[in-house]
């Protein structure tokens, strides 16, 4: 991890780490980078990662520092949403 010419937050993801972080953002739940988005909805945006995979590749997203998630006090359905660290890898991603 590091920070770009351009001055950007660079990271290693996988194809399937960018697909999810991208439709984390073009949700229709969400308003902009960053906002607390349905975790089912994600499913909806994904462009090549399947929906079976999607748990996994917001653990991993999780794991360094680019999502967070939340079941709220029903339990019964989880939001996700970029962390700032999340945000700036996805402006990072843009630019690319």
């Amino acid at each position: 991890m590091g920070y770009s010419k351009e001055g950007g937050l660079k990271m290693n993801l996988t194809e399937m780490e960018k697909d999810v972080i991208i439709a984390l953002v073009t949700s229709d739940y969400a308003d902009g980078p960053g906002d607390a988005v349905w975790s089912w909805d994600i499913a909806d945006n994904v462009k090549i990662t399947k929906q079976n995979q999607i748990s996994g590749i917001v653990s991993s997203l999780s794991k360094k520092g680019l999502v967070k998630s939340d079941c709220g006090e029903l339990g019964k359905y989880s939001c996700t949403w970029l962390t700032e660290k999340g945000v700036e890898v996805y402006k990072s991603l843009m630019r690319d």
